[in-house]
């Protein structure tokens, strides 16, 4: 398996077992009113978001095959549909799919056929965020043109 791919896998891992831990610590009224630490506001999120960049910044710099590019896709953007995240991750694991955008070039027009469907299904056209509608967008025009 990719090196990328295997960081990817670990920023996710890492992402949850540092929310778990925070989560873990808190007391229930933390971030009651604006006292105190919420999980909210832990640097864990951060973090996650830097590890993905740079995996996909170094799985794009040395032009992935396009099986590693999906299945790096696959990853970014479907791992958040999980039903067991807390929801203090939710809106960081819909923004760090922005990253997925870079791989999308490296698809091929069939994978990105298939990869907007199902990522169309995932979120209704009325509850994407940017970063969603570009991806989508993205897949959409490389699944149609190949380019």
């Amino acid at each position: 398996m990719n090196e990328q791919i295997l960081k990817i896998e670990e920023a996710f891992g890492a992402y949850r077992r540092e929310l778990e831990e925070g989560l873990k610590k808190a007391k229930p009224t933390d971030g009651l009113l604006g006292f105190g630490r919420s999980v909210k506001d832990d640097a864990c999120h951060d973090r996650f978001d830097e590890r993905i960049a740079q995996a996909v910044s170094e799985m794009t710099a040395g032009a992935p095959a396009a099986e590693d590019a999906e299945r790096a896709l696959r990853l970014i953007l479907m791992r958040s549909r999980e039903a067991e995240w807390h929801l203090s991750a939710q809106w960081m694991l819909r923004a760090a799919e922005r990253h997925a955008l870079a791989l999308v070039p490296f698809l091929k027009p069939e994978a990105a056929e298939t990869l907007c469907r199902e990522y169309g299904e995932c979120y209704r056209r009325w509850d994407r965020l940017p970063a969603q509608k570009e991806i989508y967008k993205a897949l959409k025009a490389r699944g149609r043109s190949g380019k």
